[in-house]
């Protein structure tokens, strides 16, 4: 049996992009501290724009699917990095909510298959 990734880069981008919303809104709906706040919006942001310019990466100015899964792969390390440090210097829910975001980034970007689709 071969093994496939089902994930499409341009299914991975709409996925990415909603996490990146999720780790904006997040934080501040759920009361954590101004740090934890901030981390959310950056991380966040640096996720929107990774996933906005990965959705075509044929276009002119797009990212390529070799850097796309190295950015992939280092945010979802910083995610679980911010998540340890937030949950020691801010509480649990911190720790949670960073540490289930580095796990999601990681499973998406293990389960994606980083090659052009083609129409």
């Amino acid at each position: 049996m071969r093994r496939t990734k089902p994930l499409t880069i341009e299914l991975h981008a709409a996925l990415e992009l909603a996490l990146a919303a999720a780790l904006i809104l997040v934080p501040y709906a759920a009361g954590l501290a101004p740090a934890a706040i901030m981390v959310g919006i950056g991380t966040g942001s640096l996720l929107a724009g990774l996933a906005i310019s990965g959705s075509d990466p044929t276009s002119r100015g797009g990212l390529p699917l070799s850097a796309h899964a190295t950015y992939d792969w280092a945010i979802g390390t910083a995610l679980l990095c911010a998540g340890i440090v937030l949950g020691l210097a801010v509480g649990s829910h911190a720790l949670i909510l960073f540490l289930a975001a580095g796990i999601a980034e990681f499973a998406l970007a293990g389960s994606t298959s980083y090659s052009p689709t083609r129409a």
